[in-house]
């Protein structure tokens, strides 16, 4: 697998990292074990994880699969802070108590004293700015968090965010997360601009859109499927209309000339756009996992990128 820096800062990670959306929910401790364990096998590092993941059970999954065996030295982890998950459903929360909070008991499940990117997970309107990035400066310098990032963040706040902590000459913002793939270009532009400005890597969210872009869902939506789960369809249901269908088919022909998948195609174009560090597989099994890691992920010809650019 390759390796590259995100964005300016001196952390490296793996093309390709793995999601924790479904673990503990639709991901056994087995499947999710057997996850890691391919990842680092193929010269992976990058795990993420959020508080909400598995209805709040993704992290302790991850923390048992350390204290089983697995060297947490050799994972690059990405966490989100600010999220809660309820019964009632998942709350967030900007504030300098709540991020600590979050961070604190991310760290108590996974049994670690840091955690190698924290990002905000979204942003809140009733905090400052200011409050949110002297937070993350805090627990940076408190070595809870080697790097700080922001997830689900219009680029005009990280513009922001980036030039406040580096006219206080604070720790510097290093990333940022976003739902990024050949269906949804939407960080290509604004965001992709500012993270070329302040150097920052972008880590890719959703780069299979919910598996549309593996070209299972051209004839039918399979019954094991997202898209056939009630609390997973909402993932998959926006990239089901004419236009995406139109682009699968598109990237499928693509793939198809090239004797690819449309997954291998749709990843090679992603992970050679500008800034994108990593591209976060959320694979629900361990088999769909080891699919992804398969794949040899080369660059596509100049006039093929092009094309796809340009559907």
């Amino acid at each position: 697998m390759k390796h590259t820096f995100l964005g300016g800062s001196g952390l490296r990670m793996g093309s390709l990292g793995l999601g924790t959306l479904t673990w503990g929910r639709d991901t056994d401790v087995e499947d999710a074990t057997k996850m890691v364990t391919a990842l680092l096998n193929h010269g992976g590092t990058t795990i993420d994880v959020s508080p909400v993941y598995g209805d709040g059970l993704a992290q302790q999954v991850l923390g048992s699969i350390f204290s089983g065996g697995v060297d947490r030295s050799e994972v690059v982890i990405i966490a989100h802070a600010g999220e809660f998950y309820h019964d009632d459903g998942v709350r967030f929360n900007g504030g300098h108590a709540a991020l600590t909070a979050s961070l604190n008991a991310t760290l108590t499940e996974l049994g670690t004293t840091y955690v190698d990117v924290l990002q905000v997970a979204a942003p809140d309107p009733r905090v400052g700015i200011e409050e949110q990035l002297e937070s993350l400066a805090q627990i940076v310098r408190s070595g809870a968090a080697r790097y700080i990032g922001l997830a689900n963040h219009p680029a005009w706040r990280v513009a922001r965010a980036a030039q406040y902590l580096a006219d206080l000459h604070l720790p510097r913002l290093a990333a940022i997360g976003a739902k990024y793939s050949v269906l949804h270009r939407q960080p290509g532009g604004d965001l992709t601009a500012v993270a070329r400005e302040f150097d920052l890597g972008i880590i890719a969210q959703a780069p299979l859109a919910g598996g549309v872009l593996t070209g299972k869902y051209r004839h039918t939506i399979p019954a094991t499927s997202r898209a056939a789960t009630e609390h997973l369809s909402a993932t998959v249901d926006p990239y089901l209309t004419d236009k995406p269908r139109r682009i699968v088919e598109a990237v499928t022909k693509a793939a198809d000339g090239l004797g690819r998948t449309p997954a291998d195609v749709s990843l090679a174009w992603l992970l050679d756009q500008p800034q994108v560090t990593t591209a976060l597989i959320g694979a629900r099994t361990h088999a769909q996992f080891d699919q992804v890691l398969s794949l040899p992920i080369e660059p596509l010809p100049g006039p093929v990128a092009q094309a796809i650019s340009e559907i």
